[in-house]
């Protein structure tokens, strides 16, 4: 990554990670006015008329406690499940910004980077001043994440912040396939314990068919000083620099055009590519991808093994990449993004 720049990729102070707690740019004018529930998948709007009450009712009890000795009600956890492109991080953008109060929102990766900067009591003393802490792309990737997050979120629940996170996966089956699940029973059922499961049915809206077979002039041009790279270097880059650094990289880039793509044989080079994408589609950066058809860079294995969602999620939001034809967030005519 460092090659990208032409300087290093620097990791990121406290500050800059405690000012980084907001939902990314590409969703910086989220709301619950701009999602539109598919008519066909009554969940979705159940989901948004869920999330809207929850927010009333935040702001109505903290109006009362304003001039009123009232105890806090038992704070909540709610639970964003379903597959990608249902428009669940629109809505817990929406949730965020209407919310009243206190509030902090972070990536799944993002607070496992909060945690190893500022230590666990660092992290919780900075969490625990929120009333509301919101937490995108919910994942256990190893038993590391399992315990610290666990214990992480039952310690914000018993003091008072409301949780409110997103998931490919139902919380009953969190690290399935990924490390040995059974032995963190105890952890994994906590969790689940502690939230309230709100599911989120639909298709990819990015594109309902998810076949992605695109000729190479399909798509506008880059700009000119967007960055251009071969896979294999791009891969090399990334197995030099922790993905902690991949922001403060990526936010400076106008487009990236990867060259030379072919399947990505290394499921761990494969998992440090879906946290890049994941990155340039928080900041909105427009890719291409050259060599290949999108559907051909992880192998059938990886795509139904236990990271099966991950990759599912970074080939639709490489679609949505692809679809951009400059850095700037696109919005529908309601000035909304992400509608579903």
């Amino acid at each position: 990554m460092d090659e990208l720049l032409g300087r290093p990729a620097l990791v990121p102070t406290h500050e800059e990670l405690i000012a980084s707690l907001i939902p990314p740019r590409n969703f910086c004018e989220a709301s619950f006015e701009s999602y539109h529930p598919d008519p066909e998948f009554s969940s979705q709007q159940e989901a948004k008329e869920t999330l809207m009450r929850f927010t009333r009712q935040g702001q109505q009890e903290r109006s009362r406690r304003s001039w009123r000795r009232i105890k806090p009600k038992q704070p909540i956890g709610w639970y964003l499940d379903g597959g990608f492109g249902v428009g669940k991080t629109h809505l817990l953008a929406a949730t965020f910004f209407a919310w009243q109060g206190a509030k902090f929102y972070a990536s799944f990766a993002g607070l496992t980077s909060l945690v190893g900067a500022l230590s666990f009591s660092g992290a919780l003393k900075l969490l625990q001043g929120a009333s509301l802490l919101a937490i995108d792309e919910f994942e256990l990737d190893d038993p590391g994440d399992t315990v610290l997050i666990s214990r992480l979120a039952n310690e914000l629940l018993a003091t008072g912040t409301n949780l409110v996170v997103t998931s490919n996966t139902l919380p009953t089956r969190l690290g399935e396939g990924r490390f040995g699940a059974q032995d963190f029973l105890r952890e994994i059922q906590g969790l689940a314990d502690a939230f309230q499961v709100l599911p989120i049915e639909g298709g990819d809206f990015r594109r309902r068919s998810f076949v992605f077979d695109r000729g190479e002039s399909t798509f506008e041009p880059l700009p000119e000083d967007a960055v251009r790279i071969e896979l294999k270097t791009l891969l090399d880059q990334l197995n030099r620099v922790h993905p902690i650094r991949y922001r403060g990289v990526v936010q400076e880039i106008s487009g990236v055009e990867i060259d030379n793509a072919s399947s990505i044989e290394l499921q761990s080079d494969a998992l440090r590519f879906c946290s890049l994408v994941d990155v340039l589609y928080d900041f909105g950066v427009p890719v291409r991808v050259r060599g290949c058809d999108l559907g051909e860079l992880f192998p059938a294995g990886f795509l139904s093994g236990g990271f099966r969602q991950k990759y599912g999620r970074c080939l639709s939001r490489l679609y949505e990449l692809e679809t951009l034809e400059d850095p700037l967030l696109q919005r529908n005519d309601e000035g909304g993004t992400r509608p579903s």
